[in-house]
Parts: C-alpha cells; sequence; structure tokens
C-alpha cells in the first residue's frame, strides 16, 4: 500500500505541534537533587548540614523519598574549584613511577 507525500506532510505537521510530555520522574539521584537546589542551599545557609539534608531527603512524609549521603549531595551542588583535580595532581611524567622491566 502506497502513502501519499501528502499524508506524510500532514502527519509531519501534526508530530511537531506534539507538546512535551510531561515529566513524572527523574532517571536518577542527582538530577532530583539539582532540582532541589534551592531548598537544599537555603537549608545550609539555616545551618544544616549535609548529613541533616540527607536525612530530611529520605522521606517526603509519604512514604517516598531520596536516599543520598549528605557527602554525595554535596559533591553534587558544589562546583570544583578552578585547576583543582579530583585524586590530585601526579607528579612527573606519566609512567615515572611504573616499575622498570
Amino acid at each position: 500500500m502506497a502513502i501519499s507525500i501528502d499524508t506524510i506532510e500532514r502527519l509531519k505537521s501534526k508530530l511537531q505541534a506534539v507538546p512535551p510530555k510531561p515529566r513524572t520522574e527523574v532517571e536518577s539521584n542527582k538530577e532530583a537533587v539539582l532540582m532541589l537546589r534551592t531548598e537544599v542551599e537555603k537549608l545550609r545557609r539555616e545551618g544544616y548540614d549535609w548529613n541533616d539534608v540527607a536525612e530530611l531527603l529520605k522521606d517526603d512524609g509519604q512514604g517516598s523519598g531520596i536516599v543520598v549521603k549528605g557527602s554525595t549531595i554535596k559533591s553534587f551542588l558544589t562546583t570544583p574549584k578552578p585547576g583543582s583535580t579530583r585524586r590530585g595532581k601526579l607528579k612527573g611524567e606519566a609512567g615515572e613511577n611504573w616499575p622498570k622491566v
């Protein structure tokens, strides 16, 4: 069965007009925490530490929540200082510390 170009053009227009489907879930703890950034930062300014925030996120009052460590929340929300690396800098050339064969 052949499909007319007019049909394809009408379908193309229809599909382009469809609005984005509303999201009901996020894929990761990181995405969830980033969506709560403003509220978490407010709690931090009010004196709560990262572990306090983690404890508060465990229960939303309806039996759900986000199970995440305080240190993980901190890593999601803080930006590394320019020039810093996660593991520190290696000294010398690559392979310099390897045993000679």
